[in-house]
């Protein structure tokens, strides 16, 4: 398993981006709606909001929801597939408000020469399954990085929905993409 795989033509990546973004944006109109509703009946019953203000501060809010998606869903349309390596991992353990959170670091150097720094809190599987060294492709539209070589792997993770499965499996048990290897 060692190269990156053409499964990624699948159809069922097409399918999990546009299914991504239809329910990201029905999330956003169902928080919009909330909050264009919810505002109101909360200034209405304590009587901190008059009418038409209330209204204008849930549109607002909800206008935020939905403008958030676009967003998100404009940025997966930008995005490009491209190659690099890891060339740095670190972490540190930060304490705020009586909580201890490990911060995760990784640093690519995509074949641009560009430096792109991924972070992340209290999720060590994603640090542990990179190694400084590998080689990696983002794919257009999806979240993680597939690994050129995965011959030593015992685990392998789905890049569309960051699910780790056991390498022998073809399919993610969660979104059921094909897994690339």
């Amino acid at each position: 398993m060692i190269g990156f795989s053409d499964k990624i033509s699948d159809p069922a990546y097409s399918k999990y981006k546009k299914d991504s973004i239809t329910w990201s944006f029905l999330f956003s109109f169902i928080l919009a709606i909330i909050a264009i509703i919810g505002f109101p009946i909360y200034g209405n019953n304590t009587g901190d909001l008059d009418w038409p203000e209330s209204l204008f501060y849930g549109m607002g809010i909800g206008g935020m929801f939905i403008a958030i998606a676009a967003l998100q869903t404009a940025k997966r349309r930008l995005d490009k597939t491209w190659d690099g390596i890891v060339i740095d991992k670190q972490f540190y353990v930060k304490h705020s408000n009586n909580e201890y959170n490990t911060k995760y670091i990784m640093k690519i150097e995509q074949d641009s020469g560009k430096v792109k720094k991924i972070k992340w809190t209290d999720y060590p599987d994603i640090f542990n399954y990179y190694e400084i060294g590998d080689r990696i492709r983002h794919h257009k539209g999806l979240f993680y990085f597939e690994k050129y070589d995965k011959s030593k792997d015992t685990e392998i993770l789905c890049i569309s929905c960051i699910y780790f499965n056991d390498i022998k499996e073809d399919f993610c048990i969660r979104c059921k993409c094909p897994l690339l290897k």
